[in-house]
């Protein structure tokens, strides 16, 4: 079953993969962008020029009824408190005016620091950052929109992002394996702690799989994307099969970032989830894949050759 799917991120690292699977698959493809910047979307995107926060003007610059509304958007990661719910507040709202499934890609920043290392989608949310309560505020407007009938949301957690789109945007190619041609991987945290990570052309395959299943789906669904589950010395192992040499491990000190945050917001932003590092975590869930049919799995060495640092 495909339809028409419209992106709101589009020129963004993930909604850029999401879109480009969409396509693959022969669905129709919109992408949301501000008046002005639709010569930079490729051209099997159709542009929809509109102010993200009207979501009568996006309705009316809409080409035909969409089906999906896929939620590829960010807030700056240092400015999360002031943009992040008026941001996804306006996603919902798009969503509900047009009358589509929203698609929401998730993350595991609401479990808090105290997370088991086992987590399913019926985990209760125990935040102990202020990252992962906006998360989980924002997941539960999602949850009381769907209660009152206003619009169906489906949310896929995942781990870490990384992939071709957002080379540069990710722990992995901005820091982790910057220097991996050279035979080097650098830690922020125990090299052998597990860490859920998610390559992002397999995660963008399951959310075109569950837009699929859309007619199966109900008001509000939480999944979870299992990805691949790995420590850094994991890292090093595939990124030696990637490069064809042996890698070594260097652990940078916490020091190091907490002076990186002086003169890079950023960076300082990141700080209260260091702990994502030292506490050992995966995603699991058995229904994804009943629902959604058989997921996409590149292996871990494959997926890291295909990142550019």
């Amino acid at each position: 079953m495909s339809g028409h799917v419209l992106v709101l991120g589009a020129l963004g690292g993930v909604g850029q993969a999401v879109a480009e699977e969409f396509h693959r698959q022969g669905w129709e493809v919109s992408g949301l962008v501000r008046k002005g910047r639709a010569g930079e979307l490729p051209d099997w995107i159709w542009p929809v020029e509109a102010e993200l926060q009207d979501a009568e003007a996006v309705a009316k610059a809409v080409s035909s009824p969409v089906d999906v509304v896929f939620d590829g958007l960010n807030a700056p990661y240092h400015r999360w408190a002031e943009l992040a719910e008026p941001l996804y507040a306006a996603a919902l709202a798009i969503a509900e005016r047009l009358e589509a499934l929203h698609l929401f890609p998730g993350n595991v920043y609401g479990f808090g620091e105290g997370m088991p290392d086992r987590l399913t989608p019926d985990l209760v949310a125990a935040p102990t950052s202020e990252k992962g309560k906006i998360r989980v505020a924002i997941e539960r407007s999602f949850a009381e929109a769907a209660k009152a009938g206003r619009v169906r949301t489906c949310i896929l957690r995942a781990g870490d992002f990384f992939g071709p789109t957002i080379s540069g945007q990710s722990w992995l190619s901005a820091f982790i394996a910057t220097k991996a041609a050279e035979g080097l991987i650098r830690s922020r945290g125990p090299k052998d702690v597990p860490h859920a990570w998610a390559y992002l052309p397999d995660l963008a395959r399951a959310f075109v799989q569950l837009a699929e299943q859309r007619d199966r789906l109900g008001a509000f669904e939480v999944f979870h994307f299992e990805g691949h589950t790995a420590s850094i010395s994991d890292i090093a192992a595939a990124a030696g099969l990637a490069h064809q040499r042996p890698m070594r491990v260097r652990r940078v000190p916490a020091f190091v970032f907490t002076l990186m945050g002086l003169v890079n917001p950023v960076i300082r932003a990141s700080h209260e989830m260091a702990y994502l590092w030292r506490v050992p975590h995966r995603l699991v869930d058995r229904r994804l894949e009943a629902v959604a049919g058989p997921l996409a799995a590149t292996p871990l060495p494959k997926a890291l050759a295909s990142i550019q640092v």
